[in-house]
């Protein structure tokens, strides 16, 4: 008869999660500042979690477990990721990043980049509402045909 093997058991290398990891990781943060290295030159060394998952030497799959697990450590990681998008965006605005990956980057923090469309009289054009967007469709129309014919 084969034998029967147990697939539900995690194996491999324990993560080693200790309480210095806290300390290490506020250590990270802290280190990330950005070097100026020439004449308007800038090295960056923007928090990440990547970027922490090298420090720590532990795979990033093992910093997103441990945000699971450890609430002191989601925690943590909740302030590194807010200096993260404290900085893109200070550092966007003046200029000093690329705004284009500035952008790419706070997309991941729920920042978008959208325009508002609304009419003359300053109602949406594009309404969430499927109904609303007929009548706005609708609306529009029968106002350059007025329009036109004036």
């Amino acid at each position: 008869m084969a034998k029967k093997y147990n697939y539900t058991k995690k194996t491999g290398r324990p993560t080693g999660y200790s309480n210095d990891i806290i300390d290490k990781t506020r250590e990270y943060i802290n280190k990330c500042v950005d070097e100026v290295i020439g004449l308007n030159k800038i090295r960056v060394h923007l928090p990440s979690i990547e970027g922490l998952a090298i420090y720590l030497k532990v795979n990033r799959d093992t910093i997103y477990e441990w945000r699971k697990v450890h609430e002191d450590f989601s925690d943590i990681l909740d302030e590194l990721l807010s200096r993260q998008a404290e900085t893109l965006l200070n550092n966007g605005l003046s200029g000093d990043y690329n705004s284009t990956i500035a952008k790419l980057v706070l997309a991941k923090h729920n920042y978008v980049d959208r325009q508002e469309m609304t009419g003359k009289d300053g109602k949406d054009l594009i309404p969430e509402d499927r109904e609303k967007a007929n009548e706005a469709i609708e609306m529009f129309l029968n106002n350059n045909k007025t329009d036109a014919t004036s």
